[in-house]
């Protein structure tokens, strides 16, 4: 319905009606209209792996295998939807505006995680690792799309933390 009609254009009534569902029942679910489009069904199963990984990798490690094997290859099972969605949402300045702030909840969020996980004497790092990763990721995302997903989310991710790793040897 946004694809064909446009984010402005469609009401969460209308949303509602197509999934069989009171408007009212639609909110308890999602708190505004762009979370319906940002949601995604795979974020529990990510946040299950990245705590079981933490136990046994580094914190860069264990985001970088995370975001491979549980969003990178959904997403690749998935190729045709997650791409037009991902597209959608650059394009949308509401949804882009949202992936934002999502971002920067979910930075607080593995932050918080991390400190969990990591030692009191590496605890400060948290923040920068987690907001690195996750910018490392949004960069493996964008060029992903960018490109018509002509190179893997996989390898994009790999390359984006290749990258990420090797920042401390730049001149």
């Amino acid at each position: 319905m946004f694809i064909e009609r446009g984010f402005d254009d469609v009401t969460v009534g209308e949303i509602a009606a197509e999934v069989g569902m009171a408007p009212s029942t639609l909110y308890r679910h999602f708190r505004t209209k762009e979370d319906i489009v940002m949601w995604d069904e795979h974020d529990a199963a990510i946040d299950d792996a990245l705590e079981h990984a933490l136990a046994d990798k580094p914190p860069l490690e264990a985001l970088r295998s995370v975001f491979v094997d549980e969003l990178a290859t959904r997403y690749d099972a998935d190729l045709d939807f997650q791409l037009r969605r991902i597209r959608y949402i650059y394009a949308t300045e509401q949804l882009h505006a949202a992936a934002v702030e999502a971002d920067l909840r979910t930075r607080a969020e593995l932050t918080a995680g991390l400190e969990h996980a990591m030692t009191q004497q590496n605890r400060p790092a948290a923040a920068i690792i987690a907001g690195a990763s996750l910018l490392a990721l949004d960069i493996a995302i964008d060029r992903w799309q960018a490109d018509n997903a002509r190179q893997s989310l996989t390898k994009r991710i790999e390359e984006s933390f290749q990258q990420l790793k090797q920042i401390n040897h730049l001149a």
